[in-house]
């Protein structure tokens, strides 16, 4: 292919045409937003984003789903530092499809964690019959840390279903209540 139809995207040289780069680990971690890392308000990354996704890539593969197009998410993950990840445009695409779609790579189910806020995110994991974090309100940094140092644990060691699950969504159902 010519030079115009390669892009790299964090760090994984793709084809325009290429979706999804094939899977290189066994474990896989959906992030569903930037803006579940990203302090709006204080134009940085929350606390304890950086060292979760650095953690988390070295036995997961990253993947970013975002409404921008991948140039520009890209371009702002690069921007705050972030660790690479595989940004995939989901514009006016459901995300369970994409997750979806991320699955036919090979994944255990699992051993695939997304990881959002919001009725769509737990929706996209839910129909998928994978595993779900939330990153809760006004509690970003506190998810984060707890995502590096208790849910990747769980993850890794085959422990995150089950009691473990069934306590982050009941911490997400009722932050989504707050949320109104």
């Amino acid at each position: 292919p010519g030079a115009d139809n390669i892009m790299n995207i964090g760090g994984v040289v793709m084809e325009r045409t290429q979706k999804i780069p094939p899977k290189a680990k066994a474990f896989m971690v959906c992030l569903l937003g930037a803006e579940y890392a990203l302090d709006a308000a204080r134009g940085q990354v929350f606390d304890g984003v950086k060292t979760c996704l650095e953690r988390m890539r070295i036995v997961a593969d990253l993947v970013l789903l975002t409404n921008l197009n991948v140039r520009s998410a890209y371009s702002e993950w690069n921007f705050h530092s972030l660790p690479p990840c595989t940004a995939v445009c989901i514009k006016r695409r459901e995300l369970a499809h994409c997750v979806n779609e991320l699955l036919g790579r090979g994944y255990d189910r699992q051993k695939v964690l997304v990881v959002g806020f919001g009725p769509q995110c737990l929706a996209a994991a839910e129909k998928n019959g994978v595993l779900f974090y939330p990153i809760l309100p006004g509690q970003e940094a506190v998810c984060w840390h707890s995502l590096e140092e208790e849910a990747l644990p769980k993850l890794l060691h085959g422990t995150y279903a089950g009691d473990y699950q069934q306590r982050l969504m009941a911490r997400h159902t009722a932050a989504l209540a707050l949320a109104g």
